[in-house]
């Protein structure tokens, strides 16, 4: 069975292109959501394995939004990993990404099937 992914970006041209190619590559988008509202209300009912959430959403914070998915993971609500993408540089963020509950960081030129499977097989953050 495929990965069923979710992806969370406030860039409408970014989802489409994301959505697209990884299609493409046999990873199945259940999903996309413009913010962190629309990422939690769709969770039930897509039921992603993963999660593809932008650094920077906007209004909130990716960061944040992979908090609010990790607590509802702990209390047995969703069994889904949070993978953090961006076009900023990691180094940029380092601190913020260690103290996260995301399994990785995809920077999103390099965002594709084989790295969102690298990502969650060696779940380097």
């Amino acid at each position: 069975m495929g990965i069923r992914c979710l992806i969370v970006d406030d860039s409408v041209a970014f989802l489409a292109a994301a959505e697209r190619a990884l299609s493409s590559q046999g990873i199945s988008v259940v999903g996309v959501a413009q913010d962190g509202a629309q990422a939690i209300a769709e969770m039930d009912a897509l039921r992603p394995d993963v999660v593809l959430v932008d650094v920077y959403l906007g209004a909130e914070s990716g960061f944040t939004l992979a908090e609010r998915i990790e607590a509802n993971v702990q209390a047995g609500r969703w069994a889904v990993r949070v993978i953090l993408i961006s076009s900023h540089d990691r180094d940029e963020m380092i601190d913020l990404l260690q103290d996260s509950p995301a399994v990785a960081f995809v920077d999103k030129a390099e965002l594709s099937a084989q790295t969102i499977r690298g990502a969650l097989e060696t779940g380097r953050a």
